[in-house]
């Protein structure tokens, strides 16, 4: 369980919301509403002010050893001050052995990577590595931001089906992304920020009827061959 109280940093404005674990949530808003701050914030980033506990323990109050395996964060951008190759990265942030590290880039299609070094990687293979390397330590809660942003459009679903993966073993993921078709159908709860402020924390049928609040614009459910599709009207 996710449990935040009276979040306070920089936009962020009095945020509090408690999320059972297994949940999927998206994290919706307009740019600067201050997603990427909240997340950072439940990863223990930043010092802020308030409360965010995970399984009733106040995150910031953690040593680096176990708060990495409580929350552990899927960075929008990547930077690496050291040329370590693909395999060197993984095994030195998640200890691994060589076998558990080969399955998990086996499964995301990367396995050629191995050898390959990390700062040589388009971004959307970066992408890949960084969520091998979530897969591998496999926290309580997962942050993800903006994942599918750099990847293509076919490796989109092998995202979603991890994810649901993920919350079937009952941890919780929190998902930023601009894409709400991707979210709508993945998430079960959306937490919708603007300006700093909590807007929303509900279903995705809340989420569509809050839409112009926090998007400026009005959302609207079309269903086409049994499948839901999200468009501004």
């Amino acid at each position: 369980m996710v449990e935040v109280r009276e979040l306070s940093l920089r936009v962020l404005k009095n945020i509090s919301f408690t999320v059972p674990e297994g949940s999927v949530v998206g994290v919706v808003g307009k740019n600067g509403a201050g997603k990427t701050t909240l997340l950072k914030c439940l990863g223990g980033f930043y010092s802020y002010s308030g409360s965010v506990k995970v399984n009733g323990r106040e995150i910031r109050e953690l040593p680096p050893e176990e708060r990495i395996k409580a929350v552990n964060y899927l960075p929008q951008d990547f930077y690496h001050p050291f040329p370590f190759t693909v395999y060197e990265f993984l095994s030195s942030t998640t200890g691994k052995r060589d076998e558990e590290i080969e399955e998990v880039l086996c499964r995301l299609g990367i396995s050629a990577f191995k050898n390959r070094l990390l700062n040589g990687l388009s971004g959307g293979e970066k992408v890949k590595v960084h969520l091998s390397r979530l897969l591998l330590i496999d926290p309580e809660v997962y942050l993800l931001d903006e994942p599918v942003a750099y990847l293509d459009v076919s490796v989109v679903p092998l995202i979603g089906e991890l994810v649901r993966e993920i919350s079937k073993r009952g941890k919780t993921v929190f998902i930023t992304s601009h894409d709400v078709n991707f979210l709508y159908e993945l998430c079960q709860l959306f937490l919708g920020l603007k300006e700093g402020e909590l807007r929303l924390f509900g279903s995705g049928g809340e989420l569509l009827e809050k839409s112009r609040e926090i998007f400026g614009v009005e959302l609207k459910a079309f269903e086409c061959n049994g499948e839901i599709f999200i468009k501004t009207v």
